[in-house]
């Protein structure tokens, strides 16, 4: 086995001290014919993750590369990623899996490197993955949110049906794919409004294709108590609002900063629409008021009620197909996967 490092991996934590050791050991467990370093970032956590760090950096000094931060760097809408991983990565591709999620097949990081390597059309891969909750248990009742059929991904799937082409534990990329070289640039996309999964889903995508494995190689933790957690954070907001606008911000960065024009119209109705649905259901002046300011980012009323109208007819078979979907998952990967 060659000593050159050809990927590597980056650990983004923050307060994962419960959940960091099962994380780390599934990196650890990686079956490969190359050399790979993990790269394990804190964020300025107030419990147990540096810690942990430190004794997995001591005991595997020549794979886990620690960077420990004083102060938060994601409350100063720094992009960690560019400002810290980038430059300390000396691996040809780029994989992920933060603190609270693991990875579930020790193969996986030589499967996506193989496919890369006899694959140069494609910049990126991810595969399936399986949620659970903070205690490792199966949530067979609910489906990821990614994109879900096997195959390719591109700049128009990324517009048109899913922000994300898979959930970030499952992302193997070529380096250069999210590379910005200039620093005002790196600053810009680290302020954009937008979650770090799906800015990046946005770059990449712009840059090239992404093959999506039918393979279950990882779980993602959905942690809803503790106040930290996404899923958490996500629980607590406006979750079609924060996407409509999140479109929006993607859009603006992409025209003026890399003379890309993005359409996400498609996405925006559908968040429109369900948005509606749930303040006829629900009712309330904050549900109603982000409807209204939805609508207004449309060029008439003619528009949105007539694409309004249109979801509305198409919603049901998107539903019917999303649950198709993932019952055909659970009956053939399911049980391995638990």
């Amino acid at each position: 086995m060659s000593d050159e490092i050809k990927v590597s991996i980056s650990c983004l934590t923050y307060k994962h001290g419960k959940y960091l050791r099962q994380a780390l050991d599934s990196m650890l467990m990686q079956k490969t014919r190359f050399a790979y370093e993990i790269i394990v970032h804190d964020d300025a956590s107030a419990d147990n993750t540096a810690a942990i760090i430190r004794e997995y950096a001591k005991r595997y000094s020549n794979i886990v590369k620690p960077i420990l931060q004083t102060e938060n760097q994601y409350s100063k809408n720094v992009s960690i990623t560019h400002k810290f991983i980038l430059p300390a990565a000396r691996g040809k591709y780029i994989a992920y899996c933060e603190g609270d999620d693991y990875w579930t097949d020790p193969y996986k990081l030589q499967k996506q490197v193989d496919f890369l390597e006899k694959h140069p059309e494609y910049i990126a891969t991810t595969h399936e993955c399986w949620e659970v909750d903070e205690n490792g248990k199966m949530l067979s009742s609910r489906y990821f949110y990614g994109y879900r059929k096997r195959g390719v991904y591109t700049l128009e799937t990324h517009q048109k049906k899913r922000l994300l082409f898979g959930q970030t534990a499952t992302l193997m990329h070529r380096k250069e794919a999210i590379e910005l070289n200039d620093p005002e640039v790196a600053d810009k996309y680290g302020k954009i409004k937008a979650t770090g999964d799906v800015k990046k889903a946005m770059l990449i995508s712009i840059r090239g294709d992404t093959y999506c494995f039918e393979e279950v190689m990882s779980h993602h933790r959905r942690i809803y108590s503790g106040g930290d957690s996404w899923s958490a954070q996500l629980s607590k907001i406006n979750v079609n609002r924060f996407v409509f606008d999140e479109c929006l911000a993607m859009e603006d960065f992409a025209r003026e900063v890399m003379g890309v024009k993005l359409n996400y119209s498609k996405l925006l109705i559908l968040y429109t629409t369900i948005a509606l649905g749930k303040t006829i259901l629900k009712p309330d002046k904050d549900k109603w008021d982000n409807f209204i300011y939805m609508c207004s980012m449309f060029p008439s009323k003619t528009y949105i009620v007539v694409k309004i109208i249109l979801t509305l007819i198409k919603y049901p078979f998107l539903v019917l197909t999303t649950r198709v979907s993932g019952l055909r998952h659970r009956l053939l990967y399911g049980k391995a996967s638990i």
